[in-house]
């Protein structure tokens, strides 16, 4: 598995960064299949043999994946692309 780590800087607060990057984490769940699970710091997203944790504290939102071998050589760019173009999006 290779495991990717993103760190997207903000000064929205832990609250209002978190509202925001829901929808989002909810639509990158259904384009990938993913379950989200809300947590106390965030969202966990799990599916067929991929995982994500999205933490978001007072000025950051961390996102880490795993991702099996074959997903990470097939879409790793294209979901990397993705995150750097939604998630500041989102924060903005």
């Amino acid at each position: 598995m290779g495991k990717r780590n993103y760190k997207f800087a903000h000064a929205l607060g832990k609250e209002e960064a978190l509202r925001r990057v829901a929808p989002m984490a909810e639509n990158l769940a259904k384009k990938y299949k993913m379950k989200v699970t809300p947590t106390e710091t965030g969202f966990d997203l799990s599916g067929k043999g991929t995982s994500a944790t999205v933490v978001v504290s007072d000025d950051a939102v961390e996102v880490t994946m795993d991702l099996p071998f074959v997903i990470e050589k097939l879409a790793g760019d294209q979901i990397e692309r993705e995150l750097n173009y939604k998630v500041p999006k989102a924060l903005a």
